[in-house]
């Protein structure tokens, strides 16, 4: 009779260890369930946008900034630092796409883009602040984070023209504007003189080292803009 006793309290004892042990396991299960939903939900914030619209018109170029395929690219979005998906940034319509895991393609929402990095440049959406001479809402290229923050608009403009067989075709052609953020001020540069005036206290060493180096500003403004404002930044410093 004691033996049995003591079978039961052991079979008992070993039900409960057992069940304590399967309500853990369920514990981690619902742990690394809810995380996954988490990443899941994280991912699903980026596939929520509208469709863009294409361009139904014939052209003979692409409107994409460097190239019209998506490539890696790391995207901080909504406070949550993506580090490999798909984008691509359409300059026409002014819109940073990226491209879902169902190959979709998917506008981002502007009020939710920190940062997106492809190519090796920075690209943000710039909301109107009240500093001077602030240009139009958009996304932008970060040039320079510096003591003077640059930055660059890309505009792409709609030609057309008639073939020999007077077929109307189009084509993209794109152009840069840089601002230069100094002293609580916005100044726009589109050609070298436009470039020298805010940085007027040091235009003669300036003006020196463009000749030195060589550097003009078609057809590489943006290499030149960079190179003399680093420079001046330089000499500042001294």
């Amino acid at each position: 009779m004691k033996k049995r006793k003591l079978k039961l309290v052991v079979l008992l004892c070993l039900m409960v260890i057992f069940r304590q042990n399967l309500l853990a396991q369920e514990s981690i299960t619902d742990r690394y369930a809810l995380v996954y939903m988490d990443d899941v939900s994280d991912y699903a914030a980026l596939f929520t946008g509208k469709r863009p619209q294409p361009v139904t018109f014939p052209v003979k170029n692409h409107q994409y900034f460097k190239d019209e395929i998506f490539v890696s690219g790391r995207l901080s979005y909504g406070g949550v630092v993506y580090p490999g998906v798909l984008l691509r940034w359409d300059l026409y319509r002014d819109e940073l796409i990226i491209l879902s895991p169902d190959n979709n393609d998917i506008v981002l929402r502007k009020e939710h883009v920190g940062l997106a990095e492809i190519y090796g440049y920075q690209i943000f959406y710039l909301h109107p602040d009240n500093f001077a001479g602030c240009p139009p809402a958009g996304y932008y290229i970060l040039l320079y984070p510096g003591e003077h923050r640059l930055i660059e608009k890309i505009t792409i403009n709609l030609f057309r023209e008639v073939t020999h067989n007077k077929r109307i075709v189009y084509y993209f052609s794109q152009s840069s504007n840089f601002y230069l953020l100094k002293n609580g001020v916005y100044y726009k540069i589109n050609n070298r003189r436009t470039l020298l005036k805010p940085l007027e206290t040091h235009r003669a060493e300036l003006k020196q080292f463009i000749r030195t180096n060589k550097l003009k500003y078609f057809p590489d403004a943006e290499r030149m803009v960079l190179e003399v404002l680093k420079q001046h930044e330089k000499l500042s410093r001294l």
